[in-house]
């Protein structure tokens, strides 16, 4: 089995990664991965519970080296990190700042690991680098095991779709955690195989955004979602000189991506795909509605299923989106096909109406969410507007979406339960219909 390269790219002396404004090496990360490697305990599985991105790599990579498997569960809530545990046999947890159960054998990677000089490791390609789990908006988070050659030919991919190249000094920061798909392929794997410099922390409120990447070299790269788009352009944050701006988990609204690009005077390009496939496609959203397929890929359609094959997939995968193609490499985009809802004959679909709901000035977040009671003639939907009142936003709906599909009732909420990935599981939607449904009642 072909054995491939954990770093490429990078010389000795180079920035893997930026912590406090202090440059960490690419010989330092791979004289602690080996360090920290030996003093693993034997165990096939290790839950990566980091949430300092360098700590992260280095938990990472040495797990690779000692042949383990990491475990990257949809969410740190105990329960979930317990149930991951409990699943899969012979398992431990790495963290930092995230304390596990008390009851599970874990190791703290608050201290540096530091080692003897060494090679940088290369890795069977075949080896099972990750397991990765749906985020549960869907159903019940499912597992999905990713070899070690998959991940390297995803990343380099993704690499050539932004436009890298090979020696160039780029550095990266991620909103986003490590442990899920987007951020393993965007703030893992693509600087592990492009030589590029990662920061370590994951920057949430607009400033902390600003200082970030105001840390970092120039040639910088924001790998983050809509939602933190959003809030830096509802502020007016003037960021750094960027390079580029990478977002995915949720569709980018046209009129979003042009003001973010004037603002930020830098392109910004969406990843289409999903845990079980990883990354799968790219656009510029501003260029037009079009996604181009990852290098190596292709699609077909088959009856009303679409299929993605070829590249680092070893079989081919169906998507759950409704997709109009163009070619095997080309197509475009209408949403999840399960969004899909049909009243009195007519029909539209969730992200739609979301988008609509959206677009209205002064919401800052909101969602349509269908009962899964099997009531689709009548749809709810939660919107956070301070200083917007339920009625105000529904005669904004009328003027862009037909009648039928107007929320009944219009909930008027706090925040949104997304997750870290900006991401609302079905669990949890629910949860929220329900409360808000029983204090309705209660104010009667």
């Amino acid at each position: 089995m072909m054995r491939y390269p954990l770093l490429r790219g990078f010389e000795p002396g180079h920035a893997l990664a930026y912590r406090g404004g202090i440059a960490i090496s690419a010989a330092e990360f791979s004289q602690g991965a080996h360090a920290l490697a030996q003093r693993l305990p034997h165990r096939r599985h290790v839950l990566n519970l980091c949430e300092d991105r360098y700590n992260f790599l280095l938990g990472f990579a040495a797990a690779l080296i000692s042949k383990q498997i990491t475990l990257l569960p949809p969410s740190s809530a105990a329960a979930v990190v317990r149930q991951v545990y409990t699943e899969h046999a012979q398992s431990y947890c790495l963290f930092d700042s995230c304390q596990p159960p008390a009851d599970l054998e874990a190791i703290s990677l608050a201290a540096a690991w530091c080692g003897a000089a060494s090679d940088v490791p290369h890795v069977s390609g075949g080896q099972i680098a990750v397991i990765t789990f749906t985020s549960g908006s869907t159903g019940a988070p499912v597992a999905h095991a990713k070899t070690w050659r998959a991940l390297v030919e995803s990343g380099l991919a993704l690499g050539k779709a932004l436009g890298f190249e090979k020696g160039a000094a780029k550095t990266i920061v991620g909103t986003i955690p490590a442990q899920h798909m987007y951020g393993i392929e965007t703030t893992v794997m693509l600087p592990l195989q492009w030589g590029c410099a990662v920061h370590a922390g994951r920057p949430l409120l607009p400033a902390d955004i600003h200082a970030a990447l105001a840390g970092l070299p120039a040639a910088r790269w924001l790998m983050t979602t809509p939602l933190h788009v959003r809030a830096c352009a509802a502020e007016r944050v003037a960021l750094p000189e960027l390079e580029g701006v990478v977002s995915a988990t949720m569709p980018m609204p046209l009129e979003l991506a042009h003001r973010t690009e004037a603002l930020w005077r830098a392109p910004l390009y969406e990843i289409y795909g999903c845990t079980e496939s990883g990354w799968v496609a790219t656009r510029r959203t501003t260029s037009g509605p079009r996604w181009r397929v990852c290098e190596g890929l292709a699609m077909r359609q088959c009856a009303d299923r679409t299929f993605v094959f070829g590249g680092h997939l070893k079989e081919a995968m169906p998507l759950g989106d409704s997709i109009t193609l163009h070619s095997d490499t080309e197509f475009t985009l209408h949403g999840r096909t399960s969004d899909l809802v049909k009243i009195a004959g007519k029909r539209a679909s969730l992200q739609a109406l979301n988008a609509a709901l959206n677009g209205i000035e002064g919401v800052i977040d909101a969602v349509f969410y269908a009962p899964e009671n099997g009531d689709r003639e009548r749809l709810i939907a939660f919107a956070v507007a301070p200083g917007l009142r339920a009625p105000e936003i529904i005669a904004q709906l009328r003027q862009s979406i037909d009648a039928v599909f107007l929320p009944r009732p219009l909930y008027m909420v706090d925040e949104l339960p997304r997750t870290a990935m900006g991401k609302l599981t079905r669990s949890t939607m629910r949860e929220l219909a329900t409360d808000c449904s029983r204090r309705q009642l209660e104010q009667v």
